[in-house]
């Protein structure tokens, strides 16, 4: 998907993880590799492919499923948009996203399960003699291995991209690029309206309201004059709204938390129909 870089305007795409004109960080930054489902149907030919026991992890592809414990994301055919939710146990229901965007709704309970699957086979005991011959992998120094790993990738990364960034400021001081420019869709950040707080975020609007970020209605100004409210990308501390990035509307999932070997410790040929699925490992009381 085409999105308009933060620095200098350009139009990039979301899988960009710097801008490919100024070199300025993706901050809206979606990774996308070969494979990675982009619909829903997609979706549930890539869970077959793996061998997901869906049943028995709760998720449901294509269906809006009202029991508790559970996820899942489908089509709404009363207004076209796509909706990523989590049932909590409690029966209540945490919309992940609601938007027209169906590769990003995807991407997140793509994620979502890839991550419950690593949790799932990180507590697997050994199924044969050979296996248990092996010696159980010590996921604690495993894991602390990985995080010095990317806390030294990452720290490359960001010098990098304060070069970059510092590359682009100059060109934009002199006048080469434009920080903002008149589109027909607004940048995603905080915006300031009639002394009502709003935020834009993959195609949606949200307000403050009642010390809680929820969906905002469709109001005309969000339409024509939304650059005449636009306050900044980043959170202010001193504002009297929370950081929009700590609601559960943001999608937590960066280039950061991503490691290129991930996948092959965590998926090898897919689930194992030996294998059992217990949901005990998911927090059913959390919004995510």
């Amino acid at each position: 998907m085409k999105i308009k870089c933060d620095w200098c305007g350009s139009w990039i795409n979301d899988f960009d993880q710097v801008c490919p004109n100024c070199g300025g960080v993706n901050n809206n930054y979606n990774r996308h590799a070969n494979g990675v489902p982009q619909t829903i149907e997609e979706l549930k030919a890539w869970a077959k492919e793996m061998n997901l026991p869906l049943q028995d992890m709760r998720t449901f592809i294509g269906e809006d499923y009202k029991g508790a414990k559970a996820f899942g994301i489908y089509k709404d055919e009363t207004d076209g948009t796509f909706v990523v939710y989590k049932n909590k146990e409690d029966g209540t229901r945490a919309v992940r996203y609601k938007g027209t965007d169906e590769a990003y709704a995807v991407n997140e309970l793509y994620q979502k399960m890839k991550e419950r699957v690593a949790v799932q086979k990180a507590h697997q005991q050994p199924k044969t003699a050979a296996s248990a011959s092996r010696p159980t992998k010590d996921y604690t120094a495993y894991n602390k291995k990985r995080a010095r790993s990317k806390k030294i990738e990452k720290t490359v990364l960001t010098i990098f991209c304060l070069i970059m960034a510092a590359l682009s400021l100059v060109a934009i001081f002199t006048g080469a690029y434009s920080i903002w420019q008149i589109d027909n869709r607004p940048d995603n950040g905080y915006y300031t309206y009639e002394d009502q707080n709003y935020y834009y975020y993959h195609g949606n609007w949200y307000e403050w309201e009642n010390d809680s970020w929820r969906y905002a209605p469709d109001e005309s100004w969000m339409e024509s004059d939304y650059e005449s409210y636009y306050d900044s990308y980043s959170y202010d501390s001193g504002a009297e709204y929370d950081n929009f990035q700590d609601s559960s509307y943001y999608s937590t999932y960066d280039d950061s938390s991503y490691d290129s070997d991930w996948d092959d410790d965590s998926w090898d040929s897919g689930w194992d129909s030996n294998d059992s699925w217990d949901s005990g490992y998911d927090d059913w009381g959390s919004d995510w």
